[in-house]
């Protein structure tokens, strides 16, 4: 009875170990399966946990700076800004467009003449004046009006000399203090023009009137003190405006 008990263990454990070896015979013919998964896997998850370490914080998105400047350089124009703005821009626009004409060198000339009319000397612009505008508007109307000018002696080089010998210089002087009220309202003041260049202009006017026709003229809707006044009324005005102002000796000063 024993004997038969042990052999049954015998053939227990035989079959247990040849299993076993069956197994590890196995595993050792595959070895190079098994581990190269295992390496594969262990390099997938340290992958994976480096990209969880290394993949940056989602930042706040920052507001595009240039947002933030056209917030803060917005402006409230008001309806009289707007009307003149709109009808500078329209002018500056229509240059190209008239530059191949036969008569764009008089179209030039007009067109700078009004606009000296009205930054200078109290002309209009449908129906509105430079000292009626806000700052911010008075600030634009200057920056196109330099532009106009700048576009202007890009076509026709030296068209404000040949507007009249006389006002050659007065012309020039204008388009000087343009130019610095475009960088800076604070730049900008009619009496920097001088009496000379006033004058000279006013004294012109008779051979300038030829250029105020709106047929000629690229702004429109100007209106003239200039051209619907008299030599001594104007005189009278300026007279009144400039040469009794307090602020005038001291900007001639500074000018000196």
């Amino acid at each position: 009875m024993n004997n038969k008990k042990y052999i049954i263990i015998s053939v227990i454990v035989g079959i247990v170990f040849l299993i076993m070896v069956v197994l590890i015979g196995l595993v050792y013919s595959n070895r190079d399966v098994i581990f190269k998964e295992n390496i594969s896997n262990g390099n997938e998850t340290n992958e994976n946990v480096n990209k969880v370490k290394e993949e940056p914080k989602e930042e706040v998105p920052k507001q595009n700076n240039e947002i933030i400047k056209n917030e803060v350089t917005k402006h409230n124009y008001s309806t009289k800004d707007n009307t003149v703005i709109n009808e500078m821009n329209n002018t500056l626009d229509s240059i190209d467009t008239e530059s191949n004409s036969s008569n764009f060198s008089d179209k030039a000339k007009s067109t700078f003449i009004s606009i000296v009319d009205f930054l200078f000397y109290d002309g209009t612009i449908k129906g509105v004046t430079f000292n009626e505008l806000t700052d911010d508007g008075k600030q634009k109307v200057l920056e196109i009006a330099n532009k106009i000018d700048v576009k202007l002696e890009e076509v026709l080089p030296g068209y404000k000399d040949k507007i009249s010998s006389a006002t050659s210089n007065a012309y020039n002087k204008a388009s000087e203090i343009i130019k610095n009220g475009a960088s800076s309202l604070n730049n900008f003041a009619k009496e920097k023009l001088g009496d000379e260049n006033y004058n000279s202009i006013i004294d012109a006017k008779d051979e300038l009137v030829k250029y105020s026709k709106n047929a000629l003229n690229l702004v429109g809707s100007a209106g003239s003190k200039l051209f619907s006044n008299t030599k001594d009324k104007l005189n009278d005005w300026y007279q009144k405006k400039f040469k009794n102002n307090k602020w005038y000796l001291l900007i001639l000063l500074f000018n000196l």
